[in-house]
């Protein structure tokens, strides 16, 4: 009888091991999804002050006055079965809205897909009235997927 009691305190004991076993797996798993949901679209975003052949030249985040334009670009994996919207919004040192660039979409499986938007620094939507800290976030419809933080300094004395 006492065999039996502790052969079953030992399958106890081993169930509970796998028990915590799995939970801590789970949570390890869990931990490993994205926080932001549209991340997950996300291949990757950069700052830079133009483009050629779809993509960014001197990826930078410090942008003077004397540059013509900042371009937030990005690359993402996207598939929708109805038309879409990228935003980009554009934060000045206030922490206000600046602009709000759209682009519509039609729906598709985009893969490895590369586009861009670009405020001014020097001319109608001139950002140089407002150096400092900036943010860019960009949106695939309501869905945040990113943001990055520039620099905008005013080199004119």
């Amino acid at each position: 009888m006492s065999n039996q009691i502790h052969f079953i305190n030992r399958k106890i004991i081993f169930g509970i091991l796998i028990f915590i076993f799995l939970s801590i797996l789970s949570m390890l798993i869990m931990a490993q999804e994205s926080i932001i949901p549209g991340e997950k679209y996300l291949i990757r975003f950069s700052l830079s002050n133009d483009i050629i052949e779809k993509n960014p030249i001197l990826e930078k985040n410090i942008f003077s006055s004397q540059d013509e334009k900042v371009v937030a670009w990005f690359q993402f994996s996207y598939n929708s079965q109805e038309d879409f919207n990228l935003y980009w919004e554009w934060i000045n040192p206030e922490g206000k809205l600046h602009h709000r660039g759209v682009v519509k979409m039609e729906a598709g499986n985009y893969q490895g897909y590369r586009t861009w938007y670009w405020i001014s620094i020097k001319k109608r939507f001139s950002a140089t009235s407002f150096p400092g800290e900036w943010k860019v976030k960009i949106f695939i419809d309501d869905k945040f997927v990113s943001e990055k933080t520039f620099y905008i300094i005013n080199s004119e004395k």
